[in-house]
C-alpha cells in the first residue's frame, strides 16, 4: 500500500516497535529504501519556497464504493472515473486512505487526521493529495462514510450513501508541493505530494471511531535533504 497504496508482496510490517518503521528496512530487502532513500515521506512542512503553483484542477464523478480496513488503513476505492491535472497530465483517482494521528506536519503541528486521495497516471507514476482533518463540527461526508465502517482486519463493505471522489476537500485548494515517497514499505520514491493548506473538520466522536478500528499508523517525520517545498 502506498501510505495505504499499493500493497506490496513483502515481508510482513506494522507500526508497532517489532515492525515498526525503525525496522522496516530490516524486514525485507524490498524495504531498503525506507532507510537509504533521500527524499522520504512524510515530512515536517516548513521553510518553504514562494512559487507560481497553477491551480489544482480536479475533475470526474467517481463514485466510493468500498470501504476496506487492510489493517495498516481504512480504505475507500472508487468506481468510475475522477482525476487530477498535473503538469499536463491527468493522475486518475484510485483510492483514499487515512492516518491517526496526521504523517505530515505544517510548521511543526500535527493533525488528528489526515486523509491520502491516491492517484495514478497511465505509466503508473503516483501522486498524492493531503488533507488535514481539525476537531470540530460533525463531516457530513465522513457520517456518510462510517455507516459502513470496516470494523475488522479484511473487512470489505460496499458504501450505500452517494460519495463523491473528491467531497471531502476543503472548498479552497491552496497547497504545498514537494518531491517525497510512498510512506510505507517499500518506501518507494518519485511521488509527487500535494498537502492542502486548509483544514475540514472531524468531530471528537467520529475521530473515536476511526480510532477504534485503526491503529496508530503514522510514519515519523523524514529528513528534508535538499529538497524544496513550494508554495
Amino acid at each position: 500500500m502506498l501510505s495505504g497504496e499499493e500493497e506490496t508482496k513483502g515481508a510482513p510490517w506494522g507500526y508497532n516497535e517489532d515492525l515498526g518503521p525503525k525496522e522496516w528496512a530490516n524486514l525485507d530487502d524490498k524495504y531498503r529504501m525506507c532507510e537509504d532513500g533521500l527524499n522520504q515521506s512524510p515530512i515536517n512542512i516548513t521553510n518553504t519556497i514562494d512559487a507560481v503553483l497553477n491551480p489544482l484542477t480536479f475533475e470526474g464523478n467517481a463514485k466510493a464504493s468500498t470501504f476496506e480496513n487492510n489493517g495498516h488503513s481504512v480504505k475507500v476505492s472508487f468506481s468510475g472515473s475522477s482525476s487530477l491535472n498535473i503538469d499536463n497530465e491527468k493522475y486518475y483517482l484510485k483510492q483514499i486512505h487515512f492516518h491517526t494521528p496526521s504523517e505530515n506536519q505544517i510548521n511543526g503541528k500535527s493533525f488528528p487526521m489526515e486523509g491520502h486521495l491516491v492517484h495514478s497516471n497511465s505509466a503508473g507514476n503516483l501522486a498524492v493529495v493531503g488533507v488535514m482533518f481539525e476537531v470540530g463540527a460533525d463531516n457530513m461526508v465522513i457520517n456518510k462514510l462510517l455507516r459502513n465502517l470496516p470494523e475488522n482486519k479484511d473487512d470489505k463493505n460496499t458504501l450505500k450513501s452517494e460519495i463523491l471522489g473528491y467531497d471531502l476537500l476543503p472548498e479552497i485548494k491552496d497547497y504545498y508541493r514537494f518531491s517525497g515517497s510512498l510512506t510505507t514499505p517499500p518506501c518507494t520514491e518519485g511521488v509527487k505530494w500535494f498537502i492542502l493548506k486548509d483544514t475540514v473538520s472531524i468531530s471528537k466522536s467520529q475521530l473515536a471511531d476511526f480510532d477504534a478500528v485503526m491503529p496508530t499508523n503514522n510514519r515519523p517525520i523524514q529528513d528534508i535533504n535538499s529538497r524544496l517545498i513550494l508554495d
